[in-house]
């Protein structure tokens, strides 16, 4: 039989392969609690103490944490708000933990923490709030700051973590020298060079600088993720290592995103309220276009790159959700947040917090682009290379960098007018590789 869409989550690493996985990380942080007998909302950080006073004194918030944990019931180990607090504390006071390729289990994540409740009505309605996602957007600003930092590589860079075979077979499994006997030596050749193997860390000074990793040569990043072998100006490549999640034709200004069917509603994607400083009518260009959307799997590589040639015109912040997710998505007789997050796809890049790179191509057959990187959930933190975001009108050719994601999967979206004609060269659920060609114009 061939492989259903929850096969390739599962596949991938968005899904774990035995569902106690993450019960058993919460489980063990909250056992470990009690058995260190630690006090509750002792020495919080700033902004998780921030996160929890939010909640207490705004009444709606209050009432939606009540619910949500009550309509969750027993499918949650987290019995209330209190105890999310807690256990988000001990989340930001760490690196991720490595989940192996095998199914093994992925340790305490914001995930595992929120994944039965941001699935109910009421977390929906909750985890919308302006005001909570800017309270949890100071977390994630915080554990990324904690994460650029030397102590987090100190804690996650080694030997029986992200160092160990396994891991290194997961986030070596797509370079073409890769051998499982000896997984080290394509990562090592790609990613380290020999002046910096013997180091600690093999020279990564913080788990983002591992996790976003650039390939260290130029001719290497050439030889691992070539162009196409025959430059065509009326190519499109890939900008990232990703798979392939759809090609929406003929775009509505307003859909019902929220719901099932793979809408999108342009007006909202565009975030028209974002880009009317320069022009009011901006997102009227693309009703009826093309939008394609790809996700990065946990064992992709985090950087991408210019589909074309052309000019950057502006980078615009977007700032939205980090764990609102629509319940229309959830099979209430198998509720499961990770494939509810995939499957949803073309709602959390209309509604999350993201960027958008407005890129007038050098080609006038392929017009101005909308690139839109998405951080999903706590992957938050979206990274342009050069000040890109600073220095507009900044022309970058064809696969040149742009920039990268910081810790785990997200998706990227590509939107095209409507007078653009495209032939792809791609078909949905295809893994593909940075800079392969996926499409041309005529």
């Amino acid at each position: 039989m061939p492989l259903t869409f929850r096969d390739y989550l599962k596949k991938d690493g968005w899904l774990p392969l035995h569902s106690f996985n993450g019960h058993r990380a919460i489980a063990d942080a909250i056992s470990d609690a009690k058995e260190h007998k630690r006090g509750r909302f002792i020495d919080l950080k700033p902004s998780v103490l921030e996160l929890k006073k939010l909640i207490e004194r705004s009444p709606d918030l209050y009432r939606g944490f009540v619910d949500m944990y009550n309509e969750a019931g027993p499918t949650s180990l987290v019995r209330d708000y209190k105890q999310m607090i807690d256990l988000i504390e001990d989340v930001t006071n760490n690196p991720p933990v490595f989940r192996d390729y095998f199914g093994g289990a992925p340790g305490l994540s914001f995930n595992n923490i929120l994944g039965s409740v941001i699935v109910t009505r009421a977390g929906f309605d909750a985890f919308s709030n302006g005001e909570l996602n800017k309270a949890l957007q100071k977390i994630l600003t915080v554990w990324r700051e904690y994460l650029d930092g030397k102590e987090s590589a100190k804690d996650a860079l080694t030997n029986d973590k992200w160092l160990s075979k396994e891991s290194i077979i997961t986030l070596s499994q797509y370079l073409y020298d890769y051998d499982p006997a000896d997984p080290f030596k394509a990562f090592k050749r790609a990613y380290v060079g020999p002046e910096n193997e013997k180091l600690s860390q093999w020279g990564f000074q913080s788990w983002n600088a591992f996790f976003s990793r650039p390939f260290i040569t130029e001719k290497i990043f050439n030889d691992y993720r070539p162009l196409p072998k025959i430059p065509n100006k009326n190519d499109i490549i890939s900008p990232a290592d990703s798979r392939v999640y759809t090609v929406a034709t003929n775009v509505s200004e307003l859909d019902t995103f929220w719901l099932k069917g793979h809408k999108y509603s342009i007006k909202h994607l565009l975030d028209h309220e974002s880009l009317n400083s320069d022009n009011q009518s901006f997102y009227q260009n693309y009703i009826g276009g093309t939008v394609y959307q790809a996700y990065l799997l946990p064992s992709d590589y985090h950087q991408w790159t210019m589909p074309f040639s052309g000019t950057v015109r502006k980078v615009v912040t977007v700032p939205g959700t980090y764990f609102a997710l629509s319940n229309a998505f959830v099979d209430p007789a198998n509720p499961d947040e990770f494939a509810s997050l995939v499957e949803g796809l073309p709602f959390l890049a209309t509604v999350s917090a993201r960027k958008i790179a407005i890129i007038d191509a050098d080609n006038p057959k392929i017009g101005t682009v909308c690139f839109i990187p998405v951080g999903l959930q706590e992957i938050s933190s979206v990274l342009f290379f050069n000040d890109l975001e600073n220095r507009p009108k900044t022309h970058l050719d064809k696969g040149e960098v742009l920039g990268c994601f910081q810790y785990g999967g997200s998706t990227v979206c590509l939107v095209f007018e409507p007078k653009v004609n495209i032939k792809w060269g791609i078909s949905q659920l295809e893994h593909i590789l940075i800079r392969s060609k996926i499409a041309e114009v005529y």
